[in-house]
């Protein structure tokens, strides 16, 4: 194989070198006839042409990563160089068809049979354009059946040398196989076997050996010492002791390479013929030593052996453990199957009896039972104590007296290593969730977080004044829980905090599901939502330790230092609210230009900004989810394909109120939509279907929602349900109007704060 490479990179070479040897004969050619003929050339021309095509000829020859391709690229730029040359002058030379016949030799050469085929096509369809373009590549005065006849001759020339050239490529690459047989034997043997001569220098190595010296072409090791190839001291002793005595050697290797323990079989003879060559072979006899090391251990093990017939009776014989493990006794005459029962589903009963009649009809392969297996891992419940365990059966069928077939039953007790997997990967996922939030946390503006954190924090307490407020039932506790969940869920979405908000997204569900319950709701299921807030409520205080470590590692006490508190307070709300925007705009594909256009910073100092910031939070994610439509749909309207969502904040009637109007260019309420949906969860009356003024009301209402998919944005009926009641907490007031593919005006006013 190493010769066959050395050989072809030969040849390789002799092209390339011919071929830039023929830029240069050609252009000597071209200025002798050119001088001799007393031609009117441009020579400059001529010599760009000339550096043009060695230039090129040189790129490829050492830029090519596929070799074989230099079959068509190289003789291709000679045949275009030569062209060249002949059109500057004017074609007056007889010798073009049997230059082209040279360049498909220098193809030849490159052993590339498709390449060479290629290169015949294209430069044959080449030179018939010009003949049909009348240019005489023959020479002028060489009429057309002789130029056609010349041009015959060169094509059938150029395909014989292909086949010649494609024959004596298979016959070349079978005498190297031949004559290669030894390397190629070296090449794919397991064995690390090399020879080497009377100076202990290794002439041939088996890959594997060469490997083993971390060299990865074996080539490379001819000439040095056969010990360097040994690894690691232990190693290069035992490889000392065998070369003392390698006319006529033969051990047993124990030693440790890279923290294993490995086993070789080694021996190495003196070749005959008096070449002062020998022979050394090393056997790995590491997976034999192992699989007797196995079987030794299965006989201290607890493993359950027994037999069982075609009905699934355990036999008389059984191993001493299999009690032990079923945690049952006097087995014999019992039924596998009843055994399990209370452990498999109906269904994988009847799975696991047709797999014991494949097993018994012997008529499959045994990798396909074993990769079907349905108790490769069984999650075993004992009947009466109800103790739980995991087992592996393995089966497989034995042939007894008379020609009856039993299955031999092997059964582990897995139980210690699944729970160990299940551990491993609950950590590492708890791990993988810390490392996450970490790293969402580090990206957050240090003020930006304080907000959330603050924010947080208060809606915490109203979930503790909920549940503390014995005068208000089930169901509404769990309306307020929901808003306060969701106002929590909303700000660690925009935030990025995306572990944290799918955390709330689920508990979300949790509530919602609560909710829907008819009846009361339990006590145990309202006392598992206070857990679940408790764990909630312990993670915040995580954030706050992890903001702490970093603060204290980037050192620094993690305040502001004073400065435009006021100015902070209101570019960390309209950044909040284009996050806002700009997040659910994403995740829904949509192209949204949020803009604050008239913003009055007393009112927002002035105003509830917690109250404003969670109503704007939510109608402008309304809008961004279903009120703007996608860029497809809004190009279809005749629409922008961005969608816009302004933001006005002023002070007004006597800077007693704050009002807000929000506006969105979107598609507007789809009444009719609304009016199904409302009907659908009873929130109004049949005859009020098409009354605007109700089902401007019922869109309000805890659980209303026209979306189809559920969302971390929208999709649960919360969020209007939190404006309202937020909005009815402050003493304000929302309005809004809706006009179709227009899209909506709020009109919301909240009293300043005292």
């Amino acid at each position: 194989m190493a010769k066959k490479k050395t050989d072809e990179v030969k040849l390789r070479w002799f092209a390339n070198v011919v071929s830039i040897v023929f830029v240069f004969f050609l252009s000597i050619v071209f200025v002798i006839e050119t001088r001799l003929y007393d031609m009117q050339v441009n020579y400059s021309l001529a010599g760009v042409s000339m550096v043009t095509a060695l230039v090129f000829l040189v790129l490829i020859q050492r830029n090519s990563i596929h070799k074989y391709k230099m079959a068509f690229n190289v003789p291709f730029i000679l045949f275009l160089f030569y062209i060249s040359l002949m059109a500057l002058c004017r074609w007056n030379n007889t010798h073009f068809l049997f230059i082209c016949i040279c360049f498909c030799a220098i193809s030849c050469i490159y052993s590339h049979f498709n390449r060479t085929l290629t290169y015949i096509i294209v430069t044959n369809l080449i030179i018939g354009f010009l003949v049909i373009r009348d240019v005489p590549v023959g020479g002028y005065g060489v009429p057309m059946l002789g130029l056609v006849l010349n041009w015959l001759i060169c094509l059938f020339t150029s395909i014989v040398m292909l086949l010649l050239t494609r024959v004596a490529t298979v016959v070349l690459n079978r005498a190297l196989e031949h004559q290669n047989s030894f390397n190629n034997l070296l090449e794919s043997t397991e064995n690390f076997v090399a020879m080497v001569n009377e100076r202990n220098e290794v002439v041939y190595a088996s890959r594997t050996l060469s490997e083993l010296g971390n060299i990865d072409e074996p080539a490379l090791t001819r000439g040095r010492p056969i010990i360097d190839l040994f690894p690691g001291r232990s190693l290069k002793i035992h490889a000392g002791k065998m070369l003392k005595e390698k006319d006529d050697y033969s051990g047993d290797w124990e030693f440790s390479l890279n923290g294993q323990k490995r086993y070789f079989k080694a021996s190495s003879h003196s070749l005959p013929g008096g070449s002062g060559g020998t022979l050394i072979s090393l056997y790995d006899m590491t997976h034999l030593a192992e699989r007797d090391e196995i079987a030794a251990m299965k006989d201290s093990m607890k493993i359950g052996l027994f037999f069982m017939d075609k009905n699934y009776v355990i036999q008389d014989h059984y191993s001493r453990y299999l009690e032990e493990m079923l945690v049952d006794t006097k087995l014999f005459g019992k039924l596998l199957t009843d055994i399990i029962s209370d452990s498999v589903s109906k269904t994988e009963m009847e799975a696991i009896k047709d797999y014991f009649k494949m097993i018994l009809e012997r008529s499959y392969d045994l990798d396909m039972l074993e990769e079907i297996n349905p108790l490769s891992e069984l999650h075993y419940t004992h009947k009466e104590t109800g103790e739980r365990k995991v087992f592996q059966f393995a089966f497989s069928t034995v042939e007894r007296d008379r020609g009856e077939v039993f299955i031999l039953v092997t059964l582990y007790d897995i139980t210690i290593r699944v729970e160990l997997q299940q551990r491993l990967a609950e950590e590492e996922a708890k791990r993988q969730e810390e490392m996450q939030a970490f790293f969402e946390l580090v990206q957050i503006e240090p003020n930006v977080f304080k907000d959330f954190m603050q924010d947080m924090e208060h809606e915490l307490e109203s979930i503790d004044a909920v549940f503390k407020n014995d005068k208000m039932s089930a169901h509404e506790a769990l309306v307020k829980v929901y808003q306060s969940v969701h106002a929590i869920k909303s700000n660690a979405v925009i935030l990025g905090l995306n572990i944290f908000g799918n955390k709330m997204h689920n508990l979300e569900a949790k509530i919602k599901k609560l909710r829907e319950m008819e009846g009361d709701v339990p006590f145990g299921e309202m006392l598992n939502l206070t857990m679940d807030i408790e764990k909630i409520a312990n993670e915040k205080e995580g954030f706050k330790d992890i903001i702490e470590k970093l603060q204290t590692y980037a050192g620094g006490g993690g305040g502001s230092g004073g400065g435009n508190t006021n100015g902070q307070n209101v570019k960390m709300m309209i950044d909040s609210l284009a996050k806002a925007t700009e997040k659910a705009a994403e995740d829904h594909e949509k192209q949204i230009q949020f803009i604050a256009a008239d913003i009055d910073h007393e009112a927002i100092e002035k105003g509830p900004r917690r109250v404003m910031k969670d109503i704007l939070m939510q109608l402008i994610r309304n809008s961004a989810v279903h009120g703007i439509e996608t860029p497809e749909e809004r190009k279809a309207k005749g629409k922008n394909e961005k969608g816009t969502i302004k933001l006005s904040i002023k002070m007004a009637d006597g800077n007693k109120n704050v009002h807000i109007k929000l506006v969105d260019d979107g598609a507007g309420l789809n009444y009719k939509r609304i009016g199904e949906k409302a009907l659908s969860k009873g929130l109004i009356k049949e005859e009020e279907i098409n009354n605007n003024d109700v089902l401007l009301k019922a869109i309000f209402a805890p659980g209303f929602s026209t979306a189809e998919v559920e969302g971390v944005h929208a999709g649960r009926g919360i969020g209007l349900n939190l404006v309202r009641d937020r909005l009815k907490e402050a003493n304000g007031s929302i309005k809004l109007r809706s006009e179709t593919d227009k899209g909506i005006v709020f009109f919301i006013s909240v009293p300043v704060q005292q």
